[in-house]
């Protein structure tokens, strides 16, 4: 089997390699901006993933399955919104349209449950057949609301290519770093009042074992990625040992009005909906279909993301 990853540097998508490298049933295939360690010049391209040789090069290596990982998860300061779209949206369309023409056998996308969108009228659970709804003033919500929709349309065209689409939740790892972390390493943990901020929580080996699973069985379609339960914001701040402030969500939106274009906050207005209206994945589904089970709830996973992290917390 031919297993291709894009993204295969990243955090997932390195863990992934690790593991296929071993796969005697395996011929891996990567691509990444730079190196990959192990992975010689016939079966890793070091390219962007606009890069149109990306696509002469799935066209050359026919492979039966494509892990598609590449994506921006945090906008860098030198990147605009139209380069991300770029990435996330317009180069997922070509590698689509390549992988459909050279008969790929499954797509493999990691999405996320931001494609739900942060939405006051979000039912306490999400489940998978309920509307994408991705808030179009955040771009990672926005732009994976859009793949989806692409992946959608792909699935109408070309039915004999299998997909498998998996909405995570915040996945967490050892020394992770994403916009979620930021919120745990603020001094005081700064929560909306009324919102209990409620986070479902994957952990990256149980993220990397759905992917593994995915990939070599026939199992196919569109799966929310999450352990069970949930964590309040308050009670995230107990367990780091870190004040805890419930702040209006009007006056939180007026403050960084203010702040943001001074420079003085990274976070304008729009962003306060990313912690008051959280959505939260039912699991019910994967665990149904999968024969993988998650081997951490959502609080085993943050526990674990600590102390991998070498932070201190305090159990209740």
């Amino acid at each position: 089997m031919k297993i291709l990853i894009t993204g295969a540097a990243g955090d997932i998508g390195s863990r992934l390699v690790d593991v296929f490298k071993q796969d005697s049933e395996v011929e891996l295939f990567t691509t990444a901006l730079g190196e990959i360690d192990g992975m010689d010049a016939g079966h890793h391209l070091s390219s962007d993933i606009r890069d149109a040789k990306l696509l002469d090069w799935v066209k050359k290596i026919e492979p039966n399955v494509i892990i598609h990982l590449a994506s921006i998860i945090q906008l860098p300061e030198s990147m605009s919104r139209e380069e991300a779209f770029e990435v996330d949206v317009t180069a997922t369309e070509s590698l689509l349209k390549t992988a459909a023409e050279s008969g790929v056998n499954k797509f493999i996308v990691t999405s996320s449950g931001a494609a739900y969108g942060y939405w006051k009228d979000n039912a306490d659970w999400l489940t998978e057949d309920m509307p994408l709804r991705g808030n179009e003033d955040y771009f990672y919500s926005s732009h994976k609301r859009q793949v989806e929709e692409l992946l959608s349309k792909y699935r109408q065209l070309y039915p004999f290519m299998q997909q498998v689409v998996l909405r995570p939740g915040t996945v967490l790892g050892p020394n992770f770093e994403n916009p979620i972390t930021n919120i745990f390493s603020k001094n005081i943990i700064t929560g909306i009042a009324g919102s209990a901020s409620p986070f479902v929580i994957i952990w990256v080996d149980d993220l990397v074992e759905y992917l593994i699973e995915s990939a070599k069985t026939d199992v196919e379609g569109v799966f929310n990625v999450a352990g069970d339960g949930t964590l309040t914001l308050k009670q995230i701040a107990g367990y780091l040992n870190k004040p805890y402030i419930g702040i209006p969500s009007w006056f939180l939106r007026g403050v960084l009005s203010v702040l943001k274009p001074l420079g003085v906050s990274q976070y304008g207005p729009e962003q306060v909906k990313f912690i008051e209206f959280r959505p939260v994945l039912s699991n019910t589904k994967i665990k149904q279909a999968f024969k993988h089970q998650p081997q951490k709830s959502t609080e085993q996973a943050f526990f674990a993301f600590l102390e991998k992290s070498n932070k201190e917390y305090v159990k209740a």
